[in-house]
């Protein structure tokens, strides 16, 4: 029991001791630790720098493309309806919706039987007519010849008058034949002016025939164009769309068969800015004839056709901006119709003295980050004229000078910066001199016989085999002791 007791304040002495031991270790550590974090020089850190796509402003001549979107729309249609009414006796057989026609082709005709009834009953009249006119004729000649003969009767009885006074005055003969010749010359008188007045009326006749010849022939020639209408042909080649006729069909005056759309005559309507339409018009305010290419995809297929802006929507709308309406450079066979949504590339008038830059190279408003000197970086602001996709034009840029192509967040104003051919120069000459800093650590500044350092000193070789002379690996045959065996106990 004694002897237990012993053994245990022994072992919580020893315990003690050993956690003394150990306080007093980790204090002086700490305190060391403290003292070398305090007295030890810091070393700078190196400064970062970062490796950036650059880019070196020049001059250069732009024409930009202005890009909008927009409908087609047909500049020429005709709407095909039926002049006369009347049965379809006859109808072509490319009269379907999407059929093309050429121009003077017959499309549709109407039953003419009762026009042509009109037309024969207008002849018959504008015949009557004439009949009357030539009559009249006659009847102005008959009465020309009696007024000429009713005049001589009244000279005859003006100068039998004459010789009655004279031998009156005479005494030859008596006052009462006198006044017997005066009543015969004032009866031709009052004859002649019978007969002009009958010719006078015959003369009526005549014009009254002549105007209704006139009426006859108009009468005659609105049954023919009549006759005419009742057959619909079209004016020019075109494509045919909104079709609704069929043979036997009755049709009304007026009643629409069909439209008839002019393929060569197709233009595009597109909508462009406030600022974007500044750009198109001319110092006087006129609309400049720019060239443009009218784009309509097709699945994985592009269709390109030329266009020149033609002329300005009459009105304006509320949300502002204009609509603009270009004509298209097409042909019957063209693949685009009337309703296709397409896209518009206008070719602005160019720009000179400008420069083109990446569009992630330049802030919304304009700032752009020249490389200085030591490769440090430089705030400016450039103005930026056009936006085309992936790329600016930009004005009043410093050009020569070279500037970052793609802006990051870590970038600013006195960063240190360098383009990938001047990082693999600085990685070289960090490779240059790790290499020496290895040299002069190992092997005191020699080099190996290759050329890398770490070489060892003459006379340190290692003898053949790799291994220090004089000495083995432990558990070779060299070092084992003699009667190692071990014995069983």
């Amino acid at each position: 029991m004694r002897f237990l007791l012993r053994s245990l304040i022994g072992t919580l002495i020893v315990v003690a001791l050993a956690f003394g031991a150990l306080s007093v270790g980790m204090s002086r550590f700490k305190e060391a630790s403290e003292k070398a974090a305090v007295e030890r020089p810091k070393r700078p850190a190196p400064e970062r720098v970062y490796t950036i796509r650059d880019q070196i402003l020049e001059p250069t001549t732009v024409t930009p493309i202005m890009t909008a979107y927009g409908t087609i729309q047909a500049g020429r249609t005709l709407e095909l309806r039926a002049a006369q009414p009347g049965k379809i006796v006859d109808i072509t057989g490319d009269f379907r919706n999407g059929a093309q026609v050429n121009g003077g082709a017959m499309l549709i005709r109407v039953d003419p039987a009762t026009t042509k009834s009109r037309e024969a009953d207008a002849m018959n009249t504008l015949a009557d007519t004439q009949s009357r006119e030539s009559q009249a004729v006659q009847s102005v000649a008959l009465a020309e010849a009696e007024l000429a003969a009713a005049q001589r009767q009244l000279d005859l009885r003006r100068d039998a008058l004459k010789r009655r006074i004279d031998l009156a005055n005479r005494g030859i003969v008596a006052r009462a034949t006198v006044e017997a010749d005066q009543l015969a010359l004032a009866s031709a008188d009052q004859a002649v002016i019978t007969r002009r007045q009958a010719l006078t009326n015959a003369r009526k006749q005549v014009e009254q025939a002549r105007l209704a010849i006139d009426r006859a022939n108009l009468t005659v020639s609105d049954s023919r164009r009549n006759i005419a209408d009742t057959t619909i042909t079209a004016p020019f080649n075109g494509v045919l769309n909104d079709t609704n006729a069929m043979l036997g069909r009755l049709v009304g005056t007026n009643e629409t068969l069909g439209r008839l759309i002019d393929l060569t005559a197709l233009e595009v309507a597109f909508r462009v800015s406030d600022a974007q339409f500044s750009r198109l018009l001319s110092e006087s305010g006129a609309l400049l004839p720019l060239k443009a290419t009218v784009t309509l995809a097709l699945g994985d297929r592009r269709i390109e056709t030329n266009a020149a802006l033609a002329r300005i929507a009459a009105t304006t709308e509320a949300e502002g901006g204009r609509t603009v309406y270009a004509t298209l450079s097409t042909g019957r066979d063209t693949p685009l119709r009337p309703g296709d949504f397409v896209s518009v590339n206008v070719s602005e008038p160019p720009l000179t003295q400008v420069a083109m830059i990446p569009a992630r190279a330049a802030t919304e408003d304009g700032r752009i980050y020249l490389i200085g000197e030591d490769n440090r970086l430089e705030e400016t602001t450039v103005r930026i004229l056009r936006r085309m996709e992936d790329t600016l034009v930009i004005g009043d840029a410093p050009f020569g000078k070279r500037i970052v192509a793609e802006l990051r967040p870590q970038l600013g104003p006195g960063i240190k910066v360098q383009n990938p051919e001047e990082a693999l120069i600085a990685q070289e000459e960090a490779k240059k001199k790790a290499a020496e800093r290895a040299a002069k650590r190992f092997g005191g500044g020699d080099a190996k016989p290759d050329g890398k350092p770490g070489g060892r000193p003459e006379g340190k070789r290692r003898p053949e085999g790799g291994k220090p002379e004089g000495k083995s690996r432990p558990g070779s045959e060299g070092d084992k002791p003699p009667n190692t065996q071990r014995s069983g106990t």
